[in-house]
């Protein structure tokens, strides 16, 4: 299983020495954008990612949580995001918007929250490159994952493999000890850990635990 670290969770007052703990194993940097008005609350912007691309060759992967994803999209491609992940209730238009983020040479990621139905979310499968399953609400730290996400998982590759378009699923919120191993049996590709990570007593173990379950 595949860790894109969030850094949310990492001490805000150092974050490059939170990135070189886990640089050597960790498969990429998640990055969530809040703007205040599609979520409540204000987190990274451009010159944060442009200051974690100079630091890393890790793939950073951005999470657009905000109103006109497309102007902010073009923004944090030009600052080094590998992928960019957007919800399709953000997007006026959601097949221009990931076809727009490919155009740039950038992966598309289309995150499906909790309350949108995973057969949706398939029948865009051969607009993007991967799946950002959130396991909670957009925007909150520390609430537990929702129980029904390992079912969603399985349920979204089996949708999508029916329009012969697998991708891979990464899941999003409430990465816990004692839900990671439900979401690896239910063929989870990565997760998104964040305090799992960095509230461990050796952050680097716990990444390679997450690579041993899949």
């Amino acid at each position: 299983m595949k860790a894109y670290v969030s850094l949310w969770s990492a001490d805000l007052l150092d974050v490059g020495r939170a990135m070189d703990q886990v640089a050597s194993v960790a498969d990429g940097f998640h990055i969530d954008v809040f703007d205040g008005h599609n979520v409540d609350e204000l987190l990274f912007g451009p010159d944060f990612v442009s200051a974690v691309r100079a630091r890393t060759g890790l793939v950073l992967d951005v999470h657009l949580n905000v109103m006109d994803p497309d102007r902010w999209a073009r923004r944090f491609i030009d600052v080094g995001a590998d992928m960019i992940t957007v919800q399709s209730g953000a997007c006026p238009d959601v097949h221009r918007t990931l076809g727009s983020i490919r155009e740039a040479g950038v992966q598309a990621s289309l995150g499906v929250e909790t309350h949108e139905a995973v057969a949706n979310a398939a029948a865009l499968a051969a607009e993007v490159d991967r799946f950002l399953l959130m396991g909670t609400a957009i925007g909150i730290k520390g609430v537990s994952q929702d129980p029904a996400t390992p079912q969603r998982v399985s349920d979204l590759r089996r949708h999508a493999k029916a329009v012969q378009q697998d991708r891979p699923i990464f899941v999003d919120g409430g990465i816990r000890a004692e839900t990671i191993e439900f979401l690896a049996a239910a063929g989870t590709d990565g997760v998104i850990p964040g305090s799992l990570v960095y509230g461990a007593p050796d952050p680097a173990a716990a990444i390679r635990y997450l690579h041993s379950l899949r």
